[in-house]
C-alpha cells in the first residue's frame, strides 16, 4: 500500500446491492477490490493474498462475522489487517462484541457512500502511519545493535593506548602517537554516535536546497581530502536548483556516508567525483564516483543489506564501522528515494542516491 488512496481492499458480503455500493464507491477512490461471499471464502481467499483492509459483513451463512474476525486475528499473517464491521444491527452488547473480536470500526446498513469511503479512509490511512512506525522502531533497533558492538572495538582501543601512553610517558614521541590513536578512536566513535543522531531526526519535513547541501557535504570533508592528497571534484549544478522536501539531516547524512567512503577506499593521491543531475523534473540524483579497488562482483548483491561483509579495507588504515551502507538505504527510503551502486569497467564504483523533487 503505496497510500491511503491506492490500497487492496476485501469485501466479505453475499448481499449484491451492499456490494454494488461498495464496488462503485471504493473503485471511484482508487482501490483495488476483492470479494469474498462468505467467512470461509474470506480467510482461504487470504492465504493467498493480504489485503489493506477488509470490510466485514456480520450476519452471513455459515461462520458469521465475529468469528471470521476472531480467526483472521489468530493468524499471524492477518491479525494487523483492520477489519470493519457492516450490520444492521444497532444494540450496543452486539457492537461491544465486535470490538472484542478485533474490529477497529463499524458501517451501519444499509451502506451510505460518503461514510464508507470516509472510514475506509481514515483507517487505511492509519494502517500506514502504524507500519511507518513498526519499520522505523525496526531500524533504530537494529542500529542500537549495531552501535553497541561498534562501539565495544573503539573504547578498548582508547582504553589499550592510554594504558600505553601511561607506562611510556618518559617518551614523549610514544606518548603522542598513542594520543594521536586515542583522537582517532575518538573520531570514529563520534561518526558512531552522529550517524544515530541523525537517524533520530529523520522525519523533519522541510524544503532542502539539494545543491546547497551537497556543497556542504564537500566542504565539510574537505579536510579529509586533503590529508590523503586527495582531490574532490564537484560537477557543475544543474541551470535548475532542485529542491526536495523532507530532512536535510536524512540527506546529509547519506551523501556524507558516500563520500566518507570514497575518501577511505581510495587511494592517496586518487580523484573523487561528486555529481549533481536532474534525469527528468520530478528527480535529482547525486553521485560519488571513486578510483579505488572497487566491490568483488560476489559480494554486489548484498552491498546495502545490514549484514553485508566487504572485502575492500580503507587504504590508510581508516576505521569502518561497516553498517553506514544499509543506514543510507533505509534513509531514503525516509525520502520516498531509493540507493545503487554502478561498477565501471575500468575500474571503480559509484554510488548514487534518487529522490524525488518537490512539485
Amino acid at each position: 500500500m503505496s497510500d491511503s488512496t491506492a490500497a487492496t481492499v476485501l469485501i466479505v458480503d453475499d448481499t449484491p446491492a451492499n456490494l454494488s455500493v461498495l464496488l462503485q464507491c471504493l473503485g471511484d477512490a482508487g482501490h483495488h477490490v476483492l470479494v469474498a461471499e462468505d467467512g470461509e471464502e474470506a480467510l482461504e481467499l487470504m492465504t493467498r493474498r493480504t489485503p489493506d483492509l477488509v470490510l466485514l459483513d456480520v450476519m452471513m451463512p455459515g461462520i458469521d462475522g465475529f468469528e471470521t474476525c476472531r480467526q483472521l486475528k489468530k493468524d499471524p499473517a492477518t491479525a494487523e489487517v483492520p477489519v470493519i464491521f457492516m450490520t444492521a444491527l444497532t444494540d450496543t452488547r452486539e457492537k461491544l462484541q465486535g470490538f472484542a473480536a478485533g474490529a477497529v470500526d463499524y458501517i451501519t446498513k444499509p451502506i451510505q457512500h460518503e461514510e464508507a469511503l470516509a472510514r475506509v479512509s481514515t483507517h487505511l490511512s492509519l494502517r500506514k502511519l502504524q507500519r511507518q512506525l513498526r519499520e522505523e522502531l525496526a531500524l533504530k533497533q537494529r542500529f542500537m545493535r549495531i552501535a553497541s558492538h561498534d562501539l565495544r572495538n573503539p573504547l578498548c582501543l582508547a582504553t589499550f593506548s592510554t594504558a600505553i601512553a601511561r607506562r611510556k610517558i618518559a617518551d614523549p614521541k610514544m606518548v603522542i602517537t598513542q594520543l594521536d590513536e586515542i583522537d582517532s578512536t575518538v573520531d570514529h566513535m563520534q561518526q558512531i554516535i552522529d550517524t544515530f543522531l541523525d537517524l533520530s531526526s529523520t522525519g523533519t519535513d522541510q524544503d532542502v536546497n539539494v545543491t546547497a547541501l551537497l556543497q556542504a557535504v564537500v566542504r565539510q570533508h574537505q579536510s579529509a581530502a586533503n590529508a590523503k592528497n586527495q582531490t574532490l571534484n564537484m560537477t557543475d549544478p544543474p541551470d535548475i536548483t532542485p529542491v526536495i522536501k523532507g530532512s536535510a539531516t536524512t540527506l546529509y547524512q547519506i551523501v556524507a556516508n558516500f563520500l566518507s567512503n570514497a575518501l577511505k577506499f581510495s587511494p592517496p593521491g586518487g580523484e573523487i567525483d561528486v555529481e549533481l543531475i536532474q534525469p527528468d523534473v520530478e528527480s535529482v540524483r547525486l553521485s560519488v564516483s571513486d578510483r579505488g579497488p572497487g566491490i568483488p562482483e560476489s559480494e554486489r548483491a548484498n552491498l546495502f543489506h545490514e549484514n553485508a561483509r566487504l572485502s575492500p579495507r580503507p587504504t590508510a588504515g581508516e576505521e569502518s564501522h561497516g553498517f553506514g551502507l544499509s543506514i543510507a538505504r533505509q534513509l531514503a527510503h525516509e525520502l520516498d528515494g531509493k540507493v545503487g551502486a554502478d561498477f565501471p569497467a575500468d575500474g571503480g564504483s559509484t554510488f548514487w542516491c534518487e529522490l524525488p523533487t518537490k512539485p
